[in-house]
């Protein structure tokens, strides 16, 4: 399964994150400390910020001068009204990424999907956290030649406000280090929010690569999707009726399980084929069989439901790989099953079936099935 998860909308989804989370990963372990510095320094700033505001001070007049002899934890400049980093953080890391992302995806692909320069850029207000309104982080992150490069700067456009009078650099040191306390511990506290970001930001940067990979596996094994479909169906339609959120289902599920019940989710909101199953219906969202919830049927009518379900969420050729599509079922049912089975086969997809019934096995023959 693993080296098809590209062909599943959650597994691709997965994968890219773990990509981009990977590369951070890589880019952080070495410049732990100078990212920390730009932490720190948004809160540099907020500290600078409100003291100046709170003595109505117009900081376009008064920064300008004595901003080198300010101890942030970089170096500030000023121009045209904008305050930012005067030597930005630039990283650059040698990187085989072609390893890496097969590695991760389990499968090989064209080694020229990665030979292009990509590159992405992008802003996060920090207003929530350190309370200064315009203030942004401001992310680049480019690949090109086996190199990942970064680039972080901040950018706080000053209002032109206050009265035009002097402060010392010495009474705004004297601030940074009666706030020290109070900058650390924020620049902790907020450290996720901020990694979340630039993850998100890498994610952007792989997307095309990834789509690419994706597009070049798809056509060397002949269809676009992939389709699996667990036993124990009963459970995970369950599963996704139930309150538990995303993170909880990551724990309690593998990932195959995982996409399954995304794949429910998606068939429930495109719900337009019951594949025989004549009193399956979706009632305003909620899937009812003769008008009662899902979930208060049998085991039969859950399991052969949540196929339904996932058949539904299939968006073109797809291999669909079925595990027990006979689970719970008695013999007088199979004709519907391999109904189901048929009309899969009937839309160009390709199936491939898991059971342990010799007799459902033989019965397979009959719609063209090779055992």
């Amino acid at each position: 399964m693993k080296p098809l998860y590209i062909l599943d909308s959650l597994g691709y989804l997965k994968l890219r994150r773990n990509i981009a989370w990977n590369l951070y990963f890589k880019i952080s372990r070495e410049y732990s400390d100078e990212i920390r510095s730009i932490y720190f320094v948004i809160y540099e700033i907020s500290a600078i910020v409100r003291e100046m505001n709170f003595r109505n001070i117009n900081m376009n007049f008064a920064l300008p001068s004595i901003l080198d002899n300010i101890n942030t934890s970089m170096k500030l400049s000023w121009k045209n009204n904008t305050l930012s980093i005067k030597d930005p953080l630039n990283v650059e890391l040698e990187l085989n990424l072609y390893e890496l992302i097969k590695s991760l995806i389990g499968n090989n692909f064209d080694p020229e999907i990665i030979s292009q320069k990509r590159e992405v850029k992008n802003q996060l207000d920090l207003y929530k956290f350190s309370n200064v309104k315009g203030l942004t982080l401001i992310a680049s992150f480019s690949f090109e030649n086996n190199k990942l490069k970064m680039n972080l700067n901040l950018n706080y456009y000053i209002p032109d406000k206050g009265f035009n009078r002097e402060i010392s650099a010495e009474e705004l040191n004297k601030v940074l280090r009666v706030t020290a306390k109070e900058v650390n511990e924020k620049s902790i506290d907020t450290h996720s929010s901020l990694e979340e970001f630039m993850i998100d930001v890498i994610e952007s940067l792989i997307e095309p690569i990834l789509y690419d990979i994706k597009e070049n596996i798809s056509n060397k094994v002949g269809f676009k999707e992939i389709t699996y479909i667990p036993s124990g169906r009963p459970f995970i339609l369950n599963a996704e009726e139930s309150a538990l959120n995303t993170e909880e289902i990551a724990q309690l599920f593998t990932d195959p399980c995982q996409m399954a019940i995304n794949r429910i989710r998606s068939g429930k909101s495109s719900f337009t084929e019951n594949y025989g199953l004549d009193k399956l219906k979706n009632s305003n969202g909620i899937m009812t069989y003769e008008d009662t919830p899902l979930i208060n049927k049998d085991k039969y009518i859950r399991s052969i439901s949540a196929l339904i379900l996932e058949l539904n969420s299939v968006k073109d050729t797809s291999l669909i790989i079925i595990e027990n599509p006979d689970e719970y079922t008695i013999k007088e049912n199979y004709p519907l099953i391999l109904n189901i089975l048929k009309k899969i086969m009937e839309k160009g997809n390709k199936i491939l079936i898991i059971t342990y019934n010799s007799e459902f096995l033989e019965k397979l023959k009959d719609i063209g099935c090779n055992i």
